[in-house]
């Protein structure tokens, strides 16, 4: 009777395990390729006349845009520069940081002046195709 309920349990767990492993997968190498993709960021040494204004955030979910099931990366940075718009946006586009399959794209959204300089987010973007990930789609 014991191997019965042996054989009846594996029977049944046996396919929900592979389920399970079926739907994370994809979770799991997106997830992976996102936390590859901040730490590429975080890589890049400050500009001058800058420091970092906090955490950088990273996100990750379905594109709001476009035609089709694409996965959206994003890296927020937030700093406070000395610098002009032009002086920090090349900086940046010069590093030519690799995003998820394509170089990032490269945002600047600008703040309020602060008495050590202006708040500036820099955000690094890129999308890739959902393959299966249930969060894109």
């Amino acid at each position: 009777m014991r191997i019965l309920w042996g054989c009846l349990a594996v029977a049944v767990i046996a396919p929900l395990v592979g389920l399970f492993l079926l739907i994370m997968k994809p979770v799991w190498r997106d997830d992976a390729r996102l936390d590859d993709f901040h730490e590429r960021v975080l890589a890049i040494p400050l500009p001058p006349e800058t420091r970092s204004n906090g955490d950088t955030e990273a996100e990750f979910g379905k594109n709001s845009g476009g035609s089709g099931d694409y996965c959206h990366y994003e890296i927020r940075l937030p700093l406070s520069t000395g610098l002009s718009a032009g002086e920090i946006g090349a900086y940046y586009r010069k590093a030519a940081i690799a995003g998820v399959e394509n170089e990032a794209n490269v945002r600047l959204t600008w703040g309020e002046d602060t008495g050590d300089g202006r708040a500036v987010v820099v955000e690094f973007s890129d999308i890739s195709s959902s393959d299966w990930d249930h969060r894109c789609t």
